[in-house]
């Protein structure tokens, strides 16, 4: 018994060891595990805080593109005023062409029109010019005949340079008068005068020579 008992003792004793060794060894095993703990979270802390420092540059972002998107939409609001703006000169710009052009073609018109009245006062002074000289002519033919009527007349009635005849008294010394006394084709009034002066018509031009 005696030999038994320092070894019990010695065995106890290892035991205790070996106990007091592995409640040491599991504190070191906690506390590394709290250490790991520990330098987890200050790693979660600090991504946090990164996580925190990126939300405020996202939301700074984010303010600025909303600024941006503001920013855009006065810009489309401007574009489409601009772009009735100009829809609205293009349309005024083409009915001033559009007035232009009935313009252009009322004033072709009236100068078309004003050049066929040219014409045609023209062909109008030139016929009437031709009428005036038929009728100066034709004129200057009854005052001749009218002449030569009077100079017979007064041959034959033995009449003075002064004597002044009647047209009923002349007529029948006027070649192919038909009974009919000369008129003037223009209208003129015919004046006889004395047997030594040229009878007159009361038209100026239509005079003898």
């Amino acid at each position: 018994m005696k030999t038994i008992l320092p070894w019990l003792l010695v065995v106890a004793f290892a035991a205790s060891v070996c106990a007091l060794y592995i409640s040491g060894y599991g504190k070191d095993q906690q506390l590394a595990a709290l250490r790991e703990q520990v330098a987890q979270m200050d790693t979660l802390r600090s991504q946090v805080d990164d996580l925190q420092k990126q939300a405020a540059a996202n939301t700074d972002q984010i303010t600025e593109m909303q600024k941006d998107k503001d920013e855009l939409l006065k810009l489309r609001g401007q574009v489409r005023q601009m772009q009735d703006q100009n829809a609205q000169l293009t349309k005024q710009l083409t009915s001033a062409q559009s007035q232009a052009e009935r313009s252009q073609a009322e004033v072709q018109q009236v100068q078309a029109r004003a050049t066929e009245n040219a014409k045609q006062m023209a062909e109008q002074q030139i016929l009437q010019a031709k009428q005036n000289q038929a009728a100066v002519g034709t004129c200057i033919n009854n005052l001749r005949m009218i002449d030569g009527a009077k100079q017979q007349w007064a041959l034959e009635k033995n009449k003075t340079a002064n004597d002044i005849p009647q047209p009923q008294e002349i007529l029948p010394y006027i070649p192919n008068s038909n009974g009919i006394f000369p008129q003037c084709p223009a209208g003129g009034r015919y004046t006889l005068n004395a047997v030594s002066k040229a009878p007159t018509c009361s038209i100026p031009g239509h005079a003898l020579p």
